[in-house]
């Protein structure tokens, strides 16, 4: 029982540990920059050795993918547990949805980080980090699929449809006008969704007679 105990203390002591680590680094990335913060930086701030934040972390990066993947969980998880969307039409349920992608999507970094992230992906797209980085985009299509099948609706053409080809192509035009905000410090949540939301009405409107 005692080393049980013991084992218990000692994981939950990592796991705080862990965590007052990717929160330092969250806020000095926000504060100075990702390229200015250094594994150092981190320790020195928490008061603690170098090699500490090593043992966590193997690189910067790696600090930064763990930010915006564990962000990503949460943001997923809230989506999960909302009621269900009741739009009349399918394509507000969707337009909803995007916004809510890029509004979590800045809750969990500001633009200057995002363009940091998109960048070390270009740099280095054969690395961990990009094939980490890359399931959020899988994780977001399929959510986007899920909410096309909950609303099943007849297309202009008649028949059924192919909702995983569907939802990919919705998740990059999202991804395309997301790519333009971040890249664009004047443009504003509103602007954005000023530009994706009747972009996807059109869209859908196009495909589905509802």
């Amino acid at each position: 029982m005692a080393g049980d105990q013991a084992l218990g203390l000692r994981s939950r002591q990592k796991q705080e540990r862990r965590a007052s680590i990717l929160a330092c680094a969250k806020r000095l990335f926000e504060e100075q920059g990702i390229e200015t913060t250094t594994m150092a930086g981190i320790a020195a701030e928490l008061g603690v050795s170098t090699p500490t934040i090593f043992n966590y972390f193997g690189s910067r990066d790696e600090l930064l993918l763990a930010l915006i993947l564990e962000g990503h969980e949460r943001a997923v998880e809230a989506n999960r547990s909302r009621p269900k969307r009741s739009h009349p039409r399918l394509s507000d349920d969707i337009a909803e949805l995007l916004s809510g992608f890029s509004k979590y999507s800045l809750q969990i970094f500001s633009k200057p980080v995002w363009r940091y992230a998109d960048s070390a992906a270009i740099r280095n797209p054969e690395s961990e980090f990009v094939r980490r980085y890359s399931q959020i985009d899988r994780v977001l299509t399929n959510t986007i699929k899920t909410v096309l099948l909950d609303r099943p609706c007849e297309t202009r053409r008649g028949g059924a449809y192919d909702a995983d080809m569907l939802a990919s192509v919705i998740y990059s035009h999202w991804n395309a006008l997301y790519t333009a905000l971040i890249k664009d410090d004047a443009l504003s949540l509103e602007e954005h969704y000023s530009l994706l939301v009747p972009q996807i009405r059109e869209l859908l409107d196009l495909i589905f007679d509802e």
